[in-house]
């Protein structure tokens, strides 16, 4: 399980930074503490782009299931009117 579990989070680790929008931080040193804020401004910047698709595709989704509600009640509605 352990294995499983490590194997996971390096894959987690190499995936991250090639989802950000990348600033080239190939010219610091690897160890040094602007290569680790450039990356780290990498990985921040990727996660609120993602964040921000999840936040409008839950807004849409939201969206639609309310309308989809109405126009359900209205039939309901009109059906005992009727």
């Amino acid at each position: 399980m352990k294995k499983i579990l490590v194997i996971i989070a390096i894959y987690l680790i190499n995936t991250i930074p090639a989802l950000a929008e990348k600033n080239d931080c190939s010219g610091m040193k690897k160890l040094s503490k602007e290569y680790i804020i450039c990356t780290s401004e990498n990985i921040k910047k990727a996660a609120n782009k993602k964040n921000q698709q999840i936040k409008e595709g839950s807004a849409k989704k939201t969206k639609q299931v309310t309308e989809g509600a109405k126009k359900l009640i209205e039939n309901v509605q009109n059906k005992i009117k009727k």
